[in-house]
């Protein structure tokens, strides 16, 4: 066999070796390793791997007690020669032998052959060959093989490069995350734990506030109602923080009841007289003449603030003087789709699913504020969706806007 025909079968079986994935990294630099001592003709050799540019360490060697032995770049040796320089090393003749304080005595030969693998003119590893069979020296044809089947190493020294980065990258993203989930649960068990703590002084106020209402009269019995509309916004927001919440994770149970929608849009209307008429809002329900008989399957507590939201958006949204329409009908296949409908200033079509996330702030108010949907949306759409229903916002942006939202009949 011609040296070309041995290059070309060497050059073969190296490719082959790097591209084949069954093989652990290791596995691949031994075969190539073989394959290089084989098409070369010597006895003995080694490649050695640049670990983080301070030491070199021994990944395949015809030895395999020297696997894994590390060398620092900083020694008097040929390999640390060839890894400061970027050149190849050739040594022939006893005299250029020791020039090299720290090159083993158990060589029988004098002459080897080291040569880096470089890529972007930086040094990944060095391939060394010793013990020449035959002739006791590297010919220049000897060194332009060699330097050909560096080329061919690099791919897999590259590619397992990569891989170590990857992991370590994956492992710190790991830990990050980790870290972050875990900081995450700490933001959520003491969000939760003050929202809960807040209802109990709430209530309190609430009460005392429901007490006072009974001994103050004229003029000063507009401040006692506001004090009381303002805690009890205050009240369903807290109440929808710990439900979206309980909701997230999984842990909210509903209570289904057999419900007449009549009666929960009463309910909901005259626990928001106060503030619809401080706001000068008037309200109006429709009730279908089918209404007779109609029940929703449903829990009672999360619908009536499902309405009292919506209705307390509609309301404050509203210019004085206007009119808020709520009410239901009944859709196939059998569900309830209650609605209420404003004439504010409307939702721009872009923002009809963004309305429902959590602190979202639309656009601006005709007077040129800026208004937030802050939690009421985010636990009516939470809500609904608990009960296998949807909900939706119709507006063209400017005439006002209509909620729609399905829940189950009871059959």
């Amino acid at each position: 066999m011609d040296t070309d025909e041995k290059l070309l079968r060497s050059l073969t079986s190296i490719t082959r070796t790097s591209n084949d994935s069954r093989l652990s990294f290791e596995e691949k630099l031994q075969r190539i390793l073989s394959e290089m001592v084989s098409c070369m003709g010597t006895e003995r050799g080694s490649i050695m791997i640049a670990k983080r540019g301070r030491f070199l360490s021994v990944a395949a060697s015809t030895d395999p007690r020297l696997i894994g032995e590390k060398q620092p770049v900083s020694e008097d040796a040929p390999s640390c020669w060839v890894f400061k320089n970027k050149k190849m090393l050739a040594i022939g003749k006893t005299a250029d032998r020791k020039a090299f304080c720290n090159r083993f005595d158990h060589y029988r030969k004098d002459a080897f052959l080291l040569m880096p693998v470089l890529n972007q003119n930086r040094v990944i590893g060095i391939i060394t060959l010793t013990e020449k069979i035959g002739a006791d020296r590297f010919t220049k044809a000897d060194q332009q093989i060699l330097l050909t089947l560096s080329a061919h190493v690099i791919s897999a020294l590259e590619n397992h490069r990569l891989t170590e980065s990857l992991r370590k990258k994956k492992r710190l993203l790991k830990q990050k995350n980790e870290k972050l989930q875990k900081l995450e649960r700490i933001r959520t068990e003491l969000f939760n734990m003050l929202i809960h703590d807040l209802k109990g002084p709430l209530s309190e106020v609430i009460a005392n506030i429901d007490i006072l209402s009974y001994t103050v009269n004229g003029d000063n019995l507009e401040y006692v109602d506001s004090a009381r509309t303002g805690c009890d916004t205050l009240f369903r927001m807290v109440a929808d923080l710990l439900d979206i919440a309980r909701m997230e994770e999984g842990s909210l149970k509903l209570a289904m009841e057999k419900i007449a929608p009549s009666d929960l849009i009463r309910e909901s209307l005259a626990r928001l007289q106060a503030i619809s008429k401080s706001r000068n809002v008037r309200m109006i329900q429709k009730i279908p003449d089918v209404s007779a008989g109609l029940e929703a399957n449903a829990d009672r507590a999360l619908l009536l603030r499902v309405l009292q939201n919506l209705l307390t958006n509609a309301i404050q949204f509203s210019d004085p003087g206007e009119t808020v329409v709520v009410g239901f009908e009944p859709v196939e296949p059998h569900q309830i789709l209650f609605y209420v409908q404003d004439n504010g200033p409307g939702i721009p079509a872009q923002y009809h699913d963004a309305v429902f996330d959590k602190f979202t702030q639309i656009g601006a108010r005709r007077d040129g504020r800026k208004y937030s949907t802050g939690l009421g949306l985010t636990f009516c759409r939470m809500a609904v969706s608990s009960h296998q229903g949807t909900i939706r916002v119709i507006s063209d942006g400017v005439h006002g806007s209509r909620f729609e939202f399905t829940v189950p009949r009871h059959i």
